[in-house]
């Protein structure tokens, strides 16, 4: 009898396991890119990432437009351009933000006062 219930409490276990892998894998179907394409993109692009090869998900540099998202071919000579423009903008944005929260404010001496 015991034998029966631990066989059973495995069994239980591993559809889980299996249930919790099926479904991680589905979604991660539905939020990667497949298909890549070379056109050059016409949207304001506001950001990208990265995305690896892991089947069926293709490599790819995926650009976040004012229209959505986009999945380009990495190989692409105006995709490298276009990361090189947008982490110069990056880089620029952090700098700035640093020197205004590193500059001191200009304390002005207090005037003495004429009796």
């Amino acid at each position: 009898m015991q034998l029966c219930v631990r066989k059973l409490a495995c069994l239980a276990v591993f559809a889980g396991v299996l249930l919790m892998l099926s479904s991680a894998t589905e979604m991660k179907v539905k939020s990667c890119c497949t298909k890549v394409s070379s056109a050059n993109i016409s949207a304001p692009i506001i950001g990208y990432r990265i995305q690896r090869k892991n089947l069926p998900c293709v490599r790819a540099v995926i650009f976040e437009t004012t229209e959505g998202e986009i999945c380009s071919h990495w190989k692409q000579n105006w995709v490298f351009e276009k990361i090189m423009e947008l982490e110069k903008i990056r880089k620029e944005k952090k700098t700035d933000s640093k020197t205004k929260l590193s500059t001191p404010k200009p304390t002005h001496p207090a005037k003495p006062q004429k009796s």
